[in-house]
């Protein structure tokens, strides 16, 4: 049974591995990408059962290109994976969403923008959304859920923005400094970034984990990445999304919304605000440059694209835009909140970072 347009592939041998489990070794096989989401369906059978699912093949790695510049690597060739930010919020129905047909939108729009990956933020969505990423074809920068007490805000948010070096000094097993003193909650994280990495481990478009944002109950990152990695040593790991990098984890990944871009993995970057009249949350509006018109706001997002490719070139691994929708007061999204309206026209982002 094939699950999309993958040529079939032959089965070599099916063997028993260890009790209830058993090992199946493919040939001619076609790779699973998000331009050919090639999946594979399967179905077993025992007695009067019978369960059907897919599996796709694919594989995630780091290495040199042509040019001996460090790159992502997907199925064995350098892949520049060009992201968005999607908080997974609808207006009527919040973290829910609210049919099928919702998440599918959401998915396709992004990859008809020219984006190929879709850091979801802060929040682990309901199976079918990652199916549908399974079968459109888009990578996912999977977040997990941050805790702690109340941050201090000042030492988590502004002096990062401000003087970003400076915060490779401080050691996230400072706990009060990163609001984890509480030992429960410190046990209860990573009880739950294990269940999710057991949930979503067969998913083939899952391709990195992201285990902490900007330092949002951040703590002992270096020995959390070590046990990520021993539960998934198959996918790609940024351990400190923002700052505070511990020196662990894949990728140096920096939130940069106020300072020129370099060659670095952008886990944020953007946030471009153009607030849309009546499709507004609230008159509150939150983002990170404000352009009053959308001949303005797609002018400087076609700059902004311009300069990713040229960074892509020099060595720019992957790069997060800020953000697909409007999440309530924070305006800076490319669809509106209520997803009735898209600020930057297929026109004009039909070439952002486009794929090969």
């Amino acid at each position: 049974m094939r699950e999309s347009e993958a040529p079939d592939a032959k089965v070599i041998c099916i063997r028993e591995t260890r009790e209830n489990e058993a090992e199946l070794i493919l040939g001619n096989f076609a790779g699973w990408s998000p331009e050919h989401p090639h999946l594979y369906g399967v179905s077993i059978e025992a007695g009067e059962d019978r369960v059907e699912s897919y599996f796709g093949m694919r594989k995630f790695g780091i290495g040199k290109d042509e040019k001996g510049i460090t790159r992502l690597f997907l199925n064995g060739k350098p892949y520049f994976q060009n992201g968005v930010l999607d908080q997974g919020y609808w207006p009527e129905s919040l973290y829910t969403p609210p049919s099928d047909e919702a998440m599918v939108y959401d998915i396709k729009t992004a990859k008809r923008l020219g984006f190929n990956m879709i850091r979801k933020h802060l929040k682990v969505e309901c199976a079918r959304w990652y199916s549908h990423c399974d079968h459109i074809g888009m990578l996912v920068w999977q977040d997990m859920i941050n805790g702690g007490g109340r941050s201090v805000q000042t030492f988590l948010l502004y002096l990062p923005t401000v003087l970003p070096f400076v915060t490779t000094e401080f050691r996230d097993n400072c706990y009060p400094l990163f609001s984890r003193t509480s030992k429960t909650g410190r046990e209860w994280w990573k009880r739950e970034c294990r269940e999710t990495v057991h949930q979503l481990y067969n998913a083939p478009c899952v391709s990195l984990w992201v285990l902490f944002n900007e330092g949002w109950g951040q703590f002992d990152a270096r020995e959390m990445t070590e046990m990520v990695r021993a539960l998934d040593p198959t996918r790609q790991i940024d351990h400190a999304s923002g700052w505070y990098d511990q020196g662990a984890g894949d990728i140096k990944s920096l939130h940069n919304y106020f300072r020129p871009l370099k060659v670095k993995p952008f886990s944020e970057y953007g946030g471009y605000t153009y607030p849309v009249q009546e499709h507004l949350y609230s008159e509150k509006s939150f983002g990170y440059r404000t352009y009053q018109n959308q001949t303005q706001y797609q002018k400087a997002m076609n700059a902004l694209a311009e300069k990713i490719r040229e960074l892509t070139e020099q060595g720019l691994a992957a790069a997060v835009y800020t953000q697909l929708t409007d999440v309530e007061e924070e305006s800076n999204g490319i669809l509106t909140y209520d997803r009735k309206v898209c600020k930057w026209e297929p026109q004009e982002a039909k070439d952002f970072c486009s794929k090969e």
